[in-house]
């Protein structure tokens, strides 16, 4: 095994899961401050589900941890390691019996779910109290918002970098793997809350429009960080690599990769954006393109996590 690369993991469906929620739940965050910071009362709706979202989506994060771990303990590990000083690497800090490792991706992974997971909250129930009659406290909306986007952009893209460090072939120099992550997380965190304004009817000007636009974009993103990442991978010249790489585009994952992925999670949405589709007299469209963005993001995290493991 290559220096500096983790043993190679088998993760199960929950943990595809895990990625997919987190990813989606640090984009709808980051949407709601950005939302926030450009105009709170034109955003107010987006800003309100966004943060909402993030929350909701964030929750199950430690329960499906634990329960991959199998021990809750196990969870408390991944954010203290207890062992003895000399079984710890340099870039440790020590505090007391404990060992906290910044630089160990699951340590690191660890810590930003606790740290998003309580801005998630916090945010949540800011517009909560706020829809309540309550008074929103701005300037804390705005810290709680720039702090907890930091750790939203964290949540969205180490899944990427995790990857990236394990010894799997199809993993091993996938540098593009973080930016495709943080961009499924930004079109998927666009989508939910589009898809819950679409059916609530929560549509405060041309709030909708602008977020589908985004949306869009993220696509775009997103489909140019898979093109890479594919690129990257096949200019390697590892038969490892090559064996691991048509598992994901012509193997058994072939089809759900190109169908799933591909085709229902970026093309179409994109085609029926660009032809002027969707409108803001036609939410039933909206909810659609957005049940496909969702769609093909988490399919394109779960074809490339399993062929990634494909023997």
């Amino acid at each position: 095994m290559e220096p500096g690369l983790l043993k190679s993991a088998d993760w199960p469906a929950l943990i595809d899961v895990y990625f997919f929620l987190g990813g989606m739940a640090g984009g709808a965050f980051v949407i709601a401050t950005v939302a926030n910071l450009l105009d709170r009362e034109r955003y107010r709706d987006i800003v309100r589900i966004g943060y909402y979202v993030a929350f909701l989506a964030v929750i199950p994060g430690p329960v499906l941890l634990t329960v991959d771990l199998g021990l809750p303990t196990r969870f408390l590990h991944m954010l203290m390691v207890a062992k003895p000083s000399d079984a710890i690497g340099m870039d440790a800090i020590t505090i007391g019996p404990f060992h906290l490792k910044p630089f160990s991706p699951m340590n690191a992974g660890a810590w930003a779910l606790l740290g998003f997971s309580l801005f998630a909250f916090l945010a949540a129930l800011d517009v909560f109290l706020e829809g309540r009659g309550g008074r929103s406290m701005r300037t804390l909306r705005v810290v709680v918002g720039v702090i907890g986007g930091f750790f939203g952009f964290f949540l969205a893209a180490y899944p990427g970098v995790l990857l990236g460090a394990t010894a799997r072939p199809l993993f091993i120099g996938a540098h593009w793997l973080g930016a495709l992550f943080l961009a499924i997380g930004a079109s998927t965190g666009g989508a939910a809350i589009a898809f819950v304004l679409s059916l609530s009817g929560g549509q405060r000007g041309d709030a909708l429009s602008r977020l589908m636009r985004f949306t869009a974009f993220a696509l775009i993103v997103q489909l140019a960080a898979l093109a890479l990442f594919m690129l990257t991978v096949s200019t390697s010249g590892s038969a490892g690599i090559a064996r691991s790489l048509s598992h994901l585009v012509a193997g058994p994952y072939g089809v759900p990769f190109w169908l799933g992925a591909v085709v229902i999670g970026i093309v179409v949405p994109l085609a029926l954006q660009f032809a002027g589709v969707i409108r803001k007299t036609a939410p039933a469209m909206t909810a659609l393109v957005s049940v496909l963005i969702l769609v093909g993001g988490f399919v394109v995290k779960y074809v490339i996590i399993a062929a990634g493991q494909a023997t």
